[in-house]
């Protein structure tokens, strides 16, 4: 008898092995890409030349959207326009920006650093689905009142 189950159980136990090595090589495969990996994605793509559009919203207090167009991967132009929000009052001013913070890589860089940041726990990350470049990036803590912040991607343009 003890021939038998031993016979039985070696098979058995191989294949339960086989199993778990197939189902966590198959978690390991599907694993949401870090950000790091999103972008050397990014890079691999070379898209050196680009126009974007990121909108920023902080709150009820400022809302302004860069416009922003790379060149050989240097910033050619860079315009901002502001949107009033509703404590300017229907009155905004286009407050002064550093262009890099709204190209690719300054999203990645914003990404990371909010990624990092005590506020993490209430920062959402979502990636734009063609490019795979942060295309928002938003923070917004359920306990605290009209501190909440936004950085959306509204236009992406490759450029040859």
């Amino acid at each position: 008898m003890e021939v038998i189950i031993r016979a039985l159980l070696a098979p058995l136990l191989f294949a339960l092995a086989g199993l778990l090595a197939a189902c966590d090589a198959a978690s390991s495969a599907s694993a949401t890409p870090t950000l790091d990996q999103r972008e050397q994605a990014w890079l691999e793509q070379k898209i050196t030349s680009y126009r974007i559009e990121v909108l920023v919203v902080r709150s009820v207090w400022h809302a302004q959207s860069h416009q922003i167009t790379v060149r050989d991967g240097q910033i050619e132009t860079a315009t901002a326009t502001c949107i009033p929000a509703p404590a300017e009052a229907g009155q905004c001013d286009v407050e002064d920006f550093d262009a890099d913070d709204y190209t690719v890589a300054g999203l990645f860089r914003q990404a990371q650093t909010q990624s990092q940041s005590e506020y993490a726990p209430w920062v959402v990350i979502t990636y734009d689905s063609r490019y795979g470049f942060p295309g928002h990036i938003s923070y917004n803590h359920p306990d605290l009142l009209d501190e909440d912040w936004s950085w959306r991607v509204t236009a992406f343009e490759a450029l040859k």
